[in-house]
């Protein structure tokens, strides 16, 4: 035991500590410990780019990463599932996941943090590892030059302030568009999520090349009687207040009387956030933003979505297809005229995004917010018309 953690000597530091420790669960495994001890040495990781196999049943959803030490390990060939949306899994399927990867794989299951399950197996394991998830009603994809997997926060399934249901859209979304996630067809991936509020848990709008957000386009509801109760208990009213970034909030009159600025509020959830006494307005939709990346490659480097509807009225699935018919008109358009290996929000940027709805036919003035107390709302709405037939229409 005692040779083992010389021989390993980075990864035994890893396992010690309160905290849960990866190396921990990385060594119940069958995971050669020794390739990653070996880049912890040299400072830099033990695999090298990663490529696609050639596996005429699976045009996505396969690949594998080199190792820098084939004396180690040759390959790392793994398979990516489909997650549900919101992330929800059973007991019960865990225990089918951590079956398949005990008897393909090495005993292993990544959670990515793009809605994915990774199962880290051998070239010869994945069609019959494949074959045997369908069975369990999954499916992999989300490689290569597709649409990935589209990811959803918990939604009203647990959250109270979810103003859309997230995981259903984002569910419809995912079936309707299931060949895309399969075949790579397009200049780049294309990351998508449904964020059921503007607190955004998902980061759709700084991760996400597409995203639909959960938005209410009335004020923030406050009820008088629960904010006294509120204020007795001890909420700071004042903190209240000078928490609204856009200073909406005011006092009406000598006695505790909330007001609402709407021509400031900008229905960011902050206030709502911080005072169970004020609730989401009841017109509820999605914003449709398109083009948020972390990653620095790209002429513009990591970026924030641009919001190029501000409203879609969603008030149950029949809206559904509506968001469909709009996401299958950007993609074709994406894929049509971007340069190769270009991410939407470059895209975007290079063309603009007023030629951008011009070229999906759509009748709406765009409010990008792009300075502080912007209001993204008109009082007159947006109407989505003409939208030019896409893919999957």
């Amino acid at each position: 035991m005692e040779q083992r953690e010389k021989e390993l000597f980075f990864c035994s530091q890893l396992l010690k500590g309160q905290y849960p420790s990866h190396v921990k669960e990385l060594s119940s495994s069958r995971y050669p410990l020794e390739i990653y001890e070996t880049g912890l040495k040299e400072g830099v990781s033990a695999f090298g780019p990663g490529g696609y196999l050639s596996i005429p049943e699976l045009p996505a959803g396969a690949s594998l990463r080199v190792s820098r030490h084939p004396e180690i390990l040759k390959e790392s060939p793994f398979i990516r599932i489909l997650g549900p949306a919101g992330g929800w899994m059973s007991a019960e399927t865990l225990e089918a996941l951590a079956e398949l990867a005990e008897r393909y794989g090495q005993g292993l299951v990544h959670f990515t943090a793009g809605g994915t399950l990774e199962i880290y197996t051998t070239q010869e394991n994945i069609v019959p590892l494949v074959r045997e998830l369908n069975a369990l009603g999954y499916d992999v994809g989300s490689t290569g030059d597709d649409l990935r997997c589209i990811t959803a926060c918990c939604g009203p399934v647990r959250c109270d302030m979810a103003l859309v249901d997230a995981p259903a859209i984002a569910t419809y979304l995912g079936q309707r568009f299931i060949e895309d996630q399969q075949y790579p067809g397009f200049p780049q991936k294309c990351k998508s999520g449904v964020a059921g509020c503007p607190n955004d848990c998902i980061r759709a709008m700084m991760q996400k090349d597409h995203s639909f957000i959960g938005v209410y386009r009335d004020l923030p509801v406050i009820d008088e009687s629960l904010l006294t109760e509120w204020v007795k208990e001890g909420g700071d009213w004042q903190a209240l207040m000078a928490a609204c970034p856009e200073g909406a909030l005011q006092v009406e009159g000598d006695s505790l009387h909330l007001k609402i600025d709407g021509e400031a509020c900008t229905r960011c959830m902050t206030c709502i956030n911080l005072c169970p006494a004020i609730r989401p307005g009841r017109e509820r939709g999605v914003a449709w933003v398109v083009g948020g990346k972390y990653g620095h490659r790209g002429p513009q480097g990591p970026m924030v979505g641009y919001v190029l509807v501000p409203f879609l009225p969603i008030r149950g699935p029949e809206d559904y297809p509506a968001l469909g018919d709009l996401f299958g008109a950007f993609l074709e358009l994406w894929a049509d005229q971007a340069k190769r290996k270009e991410r939407v929000g470059d895209f975007v940027a290079r063309l603009g995004p007023s030629r951008i709805l011009r070229e999906l036919g759509l009748k709406v003035e765009p409010q990008v917010v792009e300075l502080p107390k912007r209001n993204v709302f008109r009082p007159s709405g947006h109407v989505l018309e003409g939208i030019k037939e896409g893919p999957n229409l």
